[in-house]
């Protein structure tokens, strides 16, 4: 067996591996960094796949912001693609990598290791749930080059999602708008479960506008899959389709850390402190395989995000190669878009709010823009806070314009600012960008008279 040693190892790519790799090259040039990658891709915009999928990015490419080349000459790192970590021996320092062309293993004697193995799809124990010609998972880049090119070759007319969250719902958009009959198959109550019901509801609504089939409230009991079509069976009857998407959530793909000893936490993702570090003082983890910390409540937390796992990867990376920062944790902002509906999240829903405080709740409807200004649209925001302190909780919006409005929330709990606070926010107004009065200062003027 071939050996090698090298000063910071990286497990993984796509954001967090590569933002650590090149910090640690950045903190000290003098560094071996090596990138072990299992894939053959390890840099390309994740959150942008259902927008190739639909057809408004062209190509695959377009969402690749470094080949292994390209990385290597402009960040300093050693990538090896194609490389899979089998095993970590954390006490001696050592980890085997096995060459996926060749079939070599290689003894890698590591300084420091950073762990970002990323998460997997979580597939429903189903009987006849198996990737298939027809049956897809909807995670890497290479799942959306496989749905590309069947919807291309195949002309699919029918598909069911499996799960109404964020990556389901954006499914829906993307093979909606190519002409495709969608059904959404969702065991919850409600779409986006995430969301509190009232911002779920509309999310429902602007479905139903888009002549997306939305059961909620319902179970998968099998799945067929054949040459022609798929059957899925579920407590509310058999649908026949052309295509199944699974879109059912993500769990952190922490098999190899466990079986060496690395602790894990909540949702059995790696455990880690704001510094980064393991229960080994040597080894490091970041992004979809980690835990984070809520900001608000100081919980550790499961919050597989894009933007979460590029400040992690950076400070894991930095204190590999020397350094010491912290890593604040996050509030779990996020924004996305349903055919012509944006919703958006900071903090914690009402329901979460309402097991860990006396808190309370308004919601408001107002307009994107002046009333009389063109492409003036309705928009919700639900704000949430706690009784007497004032203290602002968490907020959700839905509609039109939210985008830059949540960054306004999710800044002002980052700040600590009350309600008192936020209603006196001088914030710009012109008619094509708000009403005189924005939403967010509507939400938090009412929200001063009820709290």
């Amino acid at each position: 067996m071939k050996e090698e040693k090298v000063d910071v190892a990286v497990i993984g790519g796509v954001a967090a591996g590569t933002s650590a790799a090149a910090a640690a090259v950045r903190e000290n040039k003098d560094l071996k960094v090596v990138l072990f990658e299992k894939d053959r891709f390890i840099s390309y915009g994740g959150c942008g796949i259902p927008y190739y999928i639909e057809g408004i990015t062209k190509s695959y490419e377009d969402l690749i912001m470094f080949t292994p080349e390209a990385f290597k000459k402009s960040k300093g790192v050693d990538v090896r693609i194609l490389h899979e970590v089998t095993s970590i021996d954390p006490v001696n320092k050592t980890m085997i990598v096995k060459n996926l062309e060749s079939a070599e293993d290689t003894k890698v004697y590591f300084g420091k290791l950073i762990v970002s193995t990323g998460a997997q799809s979580s597939v429903p124990k189903i009987d006849g749930l198996e990737i298939d010609d027809r049956i897809f998972n909807v995670r890497t880049l290479e799942d959306a080059i496989k749905i590309r090119k069947f919807m291309e070759n195949q002309s699919p007319k029918s598909a069911v999602i499996l799960g109404g969250g964020y990556v389901g719902l954006e499914m829906a958009e993307a093979l909606g708008t190519n002409g495709i009959n969608v059904t959404i198959v969702e065991m919850m109550e409600h779409v986006m479960p995430t969301a509190d019901p009232k911002m779920s509801e509309l999310i429902e609504e602007e479905l139903n506008k888009n002549h997306v089939k939305v059961m909620t409230s319902t179970q998968l009991k099998f799945v067929n899959g054949g040459e022609d079509s798929v059957r899925v069976g579920t407590t509310n009857g058999v649908i026949e389709t052309d295509m199944l998407i699974m879109a059912t959530g993500v769990k952190p793909e922490t098999e190899l850390a466990k079986s060496c000893g690395i602790q894990l936490g909540t949702r059995d993702a790696i455990s880690v402190n704001t510094k980064m570090k393991t229960n080994f003082d040597d080894i490091y983890s970041c992004g979809d395989c980690a835990t984070v910390q809520n900001r608000l409540t100081g919980e550790e937390a499961y919050i597989p995000l894009g933007t979460t796992a590029n400040k992690m990867g950076r400070i894991a990376g930095k204190n590999a190669a020397g350094n010491s920062e912290s890593f604040k944790g996050v509030l779990g902002t996020a924004v996305t878009k349903i055919f012509n509906l944006e919703y958006a999240k900071t903090g914690l829903t009402y329901g979460e709010a309402l097991a860990r405080f006396k808190a309370g709740m308004t919601l408001v409807h107002s307009r994107s823009k002046a009333h009389y200004y063109p492409d003036s649209a309705p928009i919700h925001v639900m704000l949430v806070y706690e009784h007497r302190t004032g203290k602002i909780l968490g907020a959700q919006m839905a509609g039109a314009g939210v985008s830059k409005r949540i960054d306004v929330l999710a800044s002002a709990i980052t700040a600590n600012m009350d309600i008192e606070t936020l209603s006196s926010l001088d914030l710009s107004y012109a008619p094509p960008f708000a009403p005189v009065w924005d939403p967010v200062l509507i939400a938090a003027n009412v929200a001063k008279k009820e709290a």
